[in-house]
This record gives C-alpha cells, sequence and structure tokens, in this order.
C-alpha cells in the first residue's frame, strides 16, 4: 500500500515537473516573441513571406509593389480589338494595410497560452493572409459599358419608334455582351497575381452570348396608348398642361403578330392617331418664360452631310416637353437615322474604324444636349461617353448613341415642366431648357 503511494507521488512530482518546466519554457517562448516586433515565422500575404519584417518594412515593401503595377498598361481583349487602361486609372484599392496589421498580430494578440498555440500552429501549419482588391464602382461601369464599342457581333435588343402614323419596331440581334461579373473577378485575379510577381498584362473578355427579348406586341400597344389631351396653361398658378395625340393600333393585336411573324428587319404596324384641338406650341413661350439653362458647340458648316444630319437631329429634339417626373430618350425622340428620313452619310466609328455611316455627327447633338442637363442640374438616367476624346468638348464631357444599343437619357426631376429647345446655325449646335414656372 506504501509502495502505491509512493509511487503516485513521484509521478505527481514528476508532472508537476514537466509542466513547471513546458510552463518556463513557455514564459521564455512567450517572452522571446512578444520582444520581437517582428512578424512571426512561416507567414504569407498573398503568398509572400512576410516573416521576420517588421511593420514598416512590410507596409514599404507592398507599397512599392501596388504603385509599380498601378502604372502598368493593363489590356481588355476581345477577338482582335484591344483596349488599354492602367489600374491606378480604375483607382485601384487593396487592404494590404489591414491585413499587415493581422500579420502582426499574430502570436501575440492573446494570453501566454494562446499566444504560444497560435505561434506553434502558424510555424507547423503556415498562415497565408490574401488581400481584398476593389475598384471605384463607377469608373469600372464606364469602362465595362464601352469595351463592345467596337465589336463587330455586339448584341442590339427589338426597339420601336413612332413615324408619322406609323410604329416602326425594328428587330434586334444576338450579339455578345461582356459579362461584367466574370471580367472583375479576372480583373482582380490580376492584380492579385501581379502583386506575387506574376507577368500578367492580358485578359480575355469574358462574355455572354445574349438574344433578343420577345416582341411583345401587347406590352408595346399599353406602352403607346394615349387618350388626345389639349394643352392649356394658367396664368395665375403657373399649371401647365402639355397636349398629348391620341395613339393607338390601327389594326387588331392578331392582324399585327401576322406582320411580326416574317423574317425581317423592320416591321412596319399602322397607328390611328387622334390629333387634339390645342396644341402646346400654340401656347406661345409665355408658357416657358424662363432659361434654365444653356450650351452649344461648333462644327464645321463645309461638312455638309454631317452639316445636314445635326440639323435634322437638332429639329427632332426641339420643342420637347418634359413634365415633372418625365424621363427624355433621344433614341426615341430621334429614332433611328435612316436615309428615308432625310439623314446622309457621314463620318462615324464603327468596329474602330472611320466609316460613313447615315446620321454620322448626331452623337454631337446628344453630347450638346448632355451638357445643357448638367448645367440645368437634371438628373441623369443613361448616358455613355466614347472611346476616344471628341474635337468638339472637353474630355468626359460627351455622351454618344447607338441606336437600339446606347441611349442618353435623363429625368426631368424639377416640379415644373422644362421644354427643351435645340438648332443648328451655320456653324453651333445650340441648346436650352427652358420652364414654365414665374418668380
Amino acid at each position: 500500500m506504501r509502495r502505491r503511494t509512493n509511487r503516485k507521488m513521484v509521478l505527481t512530482i514528476r508532472l508537476l515537473v514537466v509542466f513547471l518546466i513546458l510552463g518556463f519554457f513557455s514564459i521564455i517562448f512567450a517572452l522571446i516573441y512578444s520582444t520581437n516586433p517582428n512578424i512571426v515565422s512561416n507567414i504569407k500575404i498573398n503568398n509572400i513571406k512576410v516573416s521576420g519584417l517588421s511593420r514598416s518594412e512590410t507596409i514599404s515593401k507592398f507599397e512599392e509593389v501596388i504603385n509599380n503595377i498601378e502604372e502598368e498598361e493593363i489590356v481588355l481583349k476581345h477577338g482582335e480589338n484591344e483596349k488599354k487602361f492602367t489600374l491606378k486609372g480604375m483607382e485601384l484599392q487593396t487592404d494590404i494595410v489591414e491585413k499587415i496589421n493581422k500579420a502582426c498580430k499574430i502570436g501575440r494578440d492573446g494570453n501566454i497560452i494562446a499566444n504560444n498555440y497560435q505561434i506553434i500552429a502558424t510555424l507547423i501549419k503556415g498562415e497565408n493572409l490574401e488581400i481584398d482588391v476593389k475598384f471605384n464602382e463607377e469608373i469600372l461601369q464606364s469602362i465595362f459599358s464601352n469595351l463592345d464599342d467596337e465589336w463587330n457581333e455586339t448584341f442590339v435588343n427589338n426597339s420601336y419608334y413612332i413615324d408619322n402614323d406609323k410604329l416602326v419596331i425594328v428587330k434586334g440581334k444576338t450579339g455578345a455582351v461582356v459579362d461584367e461579373e466574370g471580367l472583375k473577378k479576372e480583373l482582380i485575379s490580376l492584380v492579385r497575381g501581379k502583386i506575387e510577381g506574376k507577368d500578367i498584362n492580358q485578359i480575355e473578355i469574358p462574355v455572354i452570348q445574349k438574344e433578343p427579348d420577345k416582341i411583345d406586341l401587347e406590352s408595346i400597344q399599353k406602352e403607346i396608348y394615349k387618350e388626345a389631351q389639349n394643352a392649356s396653361y394658367d396664368e395665375k398658378t403657373s399649371k401647365l398642361t402639355v397636349h398629348s395625340d391620341g395613339v393607338d393600333f390601327g389594326i387588331g393585336v392578331e392582324e399585327a403578330k401576322n406582320i411580326i411573324s416574317e423574317d425581317k428587319e423592320e416591321y412596319i404596324i399602322p397607328l390611328k392617331i387622334t390629333r387634339p384641338a390645342i396644341t402646346t406650341d400654340m401656347l406661345g413661350e409665355d408658357a416657358f418664360p424662363n432659361v434654365l439653362a444653356s450650351f452649344s458647340t461648333r462644327f464645321d458648316p463645309s461638312n455638309k452631310n454631317r452639316a445636314t444630319n445635326i440639323d435634322l437631329a437638332a429639329k427632332a429634339i426641339n420643342g420637347t416637353v418634359l413634365m415633372p417626373g418625365e424621363r427624355f430618350s433621344f433614341n426615341n425622340v430621334v429614332g433611328p437615322t435612316t436615309a428615308s428620313k432625310g439623314y446622309l452619310l457621314a463620318g462615324a466609328y464603327s468596329a474602330g474604324e472611320l466609316v460613313e455611316n447615315y446620321g454620322g455627327g448626331i452623337c454631337q447633338v446628344s453630347s450638346t444636349v448632355y451638357n445643357v442637363v448638367l448645367y440645368a442640374n437634371l438628373e441623369i438616367v443613361e448616358r455613355y461617353n466614347h472611346s476616344s476624346v471628341v474635337s468638339y468638348l472637353d474630355p468626359g464631357r460627351d455622351a454618344t448613341i447607338s441606336y437600339g444599343s446606347k441611349d442618353f437619357k435623363f429625368l426631368n426631376s424639377r416640379k415644373y415642366a422644362i421644354k427643351l429647345n435645340a438648332r443648328a446655325t451655320n456653324r453651333n449646335i445650340r441648346s436650352r431648357d427652358t420652364r414654365n414656372c414665374r418668380r
């Protein structure tokens, strides 16, 4: 019995000694790492070894890497089409400082036991902290929206417009659109790879094949249907009622469906138009006495075809009245620039080349309207810039359009109606917004 008691005592003493030794070395181990400010062993950030470096050394190391890669050109490629950007231009952002701080805290952020366990676990398994990458979303969206400017197989959705007493439905076409989420992931992967030292400067743009929506005649009929309404203006209250033509299909929906069953680029649906007795233009300028904003750009009148196209587009816009909350669509108001509407061949960019297209030059009209909308402080709904700088405006002040794919839209975000005036003189396009309220 005494021998068993002695054995238990010896075993207890031995275990106590072992714990004391482990505790002693654990304290020494912790003291060594607590007095050493550098990052502990076997730690990486984005697969780059940072063990043994101080916080400031690690920050300097990554800042140099990121500053270098920000200036390098990144090529976004689709087939033969290429566009070049810099990561700095995309306003690259990383959480590198946060990850460095996290690396510095490993083995130092708890009690002695927790710290030692974390250090030993890191020594055995290692730790790799992956950098999060972000970009300025507005800039990225602007870049993505212009990538397909020069593609031959660009997607175009179905569209329609009213031409006097006809509804013209333009059939869209299947085409490639940018897979924006996929491209964003590719960019993030490229940045992480470049931080690791990989020589990557090109991305094949991921695309999605998109088909036009099915032509829905019932929905189109509901969208265009209107009762005729007379215009009126109350001088005492400054309340304006804009005239509207009565619009409806001139044939039954089933008959219209037979028309669109054919394989054609355009379908013509006859309309029944009912004219009001009093139109807005009969009210005169008294209904819109105040100028909200104005803007003009210059063009070369000796280029007669381009000047003609500009004049036609300006006339299509002139006199457009928008009630509060109503949207303006350049493509809906101007419509397609076809020869049958008087548009002529003039220089325009297509698939990256300067070609002769009907309506060449009307982007100067949309850009002029865009600037007057900016000065009027109205809400921009949709706008795209050209892929290159235009001659008639400062960079970033243009608004390109492409019927069926890219439009310029704005909202009358005021509490009163506005009227858009536009005209082309011998050398200038002038646009202005007038309002119908008095002060």
